[in-house]
């Protein structure tokens, strides 16, 4: 006797299989999926910030209070084992003024002017905040009228944000071991940039003795010396 097979049956095998090739299907979509997610979690954004550094340099400001190693390391001419000077400066006395960044080995008045734009400006860096190296030798070889002198003719000057009182009549007493830019610039003949070899040399041989140890600080003769003296204290 020929044994038929049942139509019922076969139609359920059908349905089985072609649901058995649906699944296979789905998972397989889902297995590409998930790989692609992976492969997009495996490329974050920070792989091209070292491509960019250059760019991201030049349009953040570092605070030198705050800032970490790398972000010191942003800034032009400052490697790894400067900036990991500023962090132990920093530790040992925290910057009160960015003008304090001179007092780090390393760092002198040139390279100071340079980094400048790029730093966050607080404490006694007013006058400097946006000072160029060459800004900072013209301003110490031909004096603040001078230099207001060479503005392009036409344009308006901007007005001063108080009146300042004129030096000569300026009576406070500064001493050469403790001052900061700003309060070394109040004396008579000492612009930016003495006022910055005078701290770099304060920095690299230790307090001044007596005042006239202001004579070994290139840039300041006895002409000088003799109209500030009667100010002066160590």
């Amino acid at each position: 006797m020929i044994k038929r097979h049942h139509p019922f049956l076969a139609r359920r095998e059908q349905l089985a299989l072609l649901l058995l090739a649906v699944l296979a299907v789905l998972g397989l979509s889902l297995n590409l999926a998930s790989g692609e997610a992976r492969a997009a979690e495996e490329s974050p954004v920070s792989k091209l910030v070292p491509a960019d550094s250059a760019a991201l340099a030049k349009t953040l400001l570092i605070d030198i209070r705050t800032a970490s190693k790398e972000d010191l390391m942003l800034l032009d001419g400052i490697g790894e084992k400067k900036a990991q000077d500023i962090l132990d400066h920093r530790a040992a006395h925290p910057f009160t003024s960015v003008t304090q960044l001179l007092d780090v080995r390393g760092i002198g008045p040139k390279t100071f002017a340079r980094l400048l734009p790029s730093l966050v400006s607080f404490g006694d860096s007013a006058l400097v905040n946006r000072i160029t190296a060459q800004n900072l030798v013209d301003l110490n070889s031909a004096g603040s009228g001078a230099a207001a002198a060479n503005l392009t003719p036409g344009k308006p000057k901007r007005a001063p944000a108080a009146k300042a009182v004129p030096k000569s009549e300026l009576t406070n007493i500064v001493n050469l071991n403790s001052a900061g830019l700003e309060e070394l610039c109040t004396l008579p003949g000492i612009g930016e940039v003495k006022a910055a070899a005078i701290i770099a040399w304060r920095k690299q041989n230790g307090a001044f003795q007596s005042v006239d140890d202001l004579l070994k600080v290139s840039g300041i003769g006895p002409k000088t010396l003799a109209k500030i003296r009667h100010r002066l204290s160590v």
